[in-house]
């Protein structure tokens, strides 16, 4: 069910009923106004996990946690947000990343597609790591320059000691929205 913030906008509102369609231009700004406004709200995905084991093998691996497709419209941007919580059965560094892809997501435990780009440039969240312990992470990004004739995804990944597991826990997340 779509929301919207403002009611809707007709022309035999906004118009002054005199010819010469001297409301459409009246009209026009407050829909793009209306736009900005519900954009975050319509234009937005969220993926979750309470428990997602990968198998790592020493190489950055899908969670398989991602979006469906979106598509910039009024920006050619996304915020990115993700939190996640994860541990590990071993003491070994370990990297989460967010990755964006024109594709599929990758199943869990398999290598990014051709072409997915790592969000931020690098992992944001890791480093060494000890045997069960819990570790947690928040991801903040404007991902920019994205083609608004395109759509796109993003998805949870890791690198972890090879021969280990790694567990994405707690509610771990990615939150993707167009600003407005």
């Amino acid at each position: 069910m779509s929301r919207n913030l403002v009611e809707h906008i007709t022309p035999e509102s906004w118009e002054s009923q005199k010819p010469g369609m001297s409301g459409f231009n009246r009209v026009r700004w407050l829909q793009q106004v209306v736009d900005v406004l519900n954009r975050p709200v319509i234009n937005r995905a969220q993926a979750s996990t309470n428990a997602t084991a990968i198998a790592a093998n020493g190489a950055v691996q899908s969670s398989g946690i991602g979006t469906q497709l979106l598509q910039p419209k009024r920006y050619a941007e996304f915020t990115i947000k993700a939190r996640v919580t994860f541990n590990v059965n071993s003491v070994g560094p370990v990297y989460v990343y967010v990755h964006r892809t024109l594709g599929a997501i990758p199943a869990n435990g398999s290598a990014p597609n051709v072409g997915d780009v790592i969000v931020g440039g690098d992992s944001f969240l890791g480093g060494p790591t000890a045997n069960g312990v819990n570790q947690a992470g928040a991801f903040s990004f404007i991902d920019t320059g994205l083609d608004q004739s395109k759509q796109y995804r993003y998805y949870l990944s890791a690198k972890g000691p090879g021969g280990n597991t790694v567990n994405l826990v707690n509610s771990s997340q990615i939150f993707v929205m167009e600003r407005s």
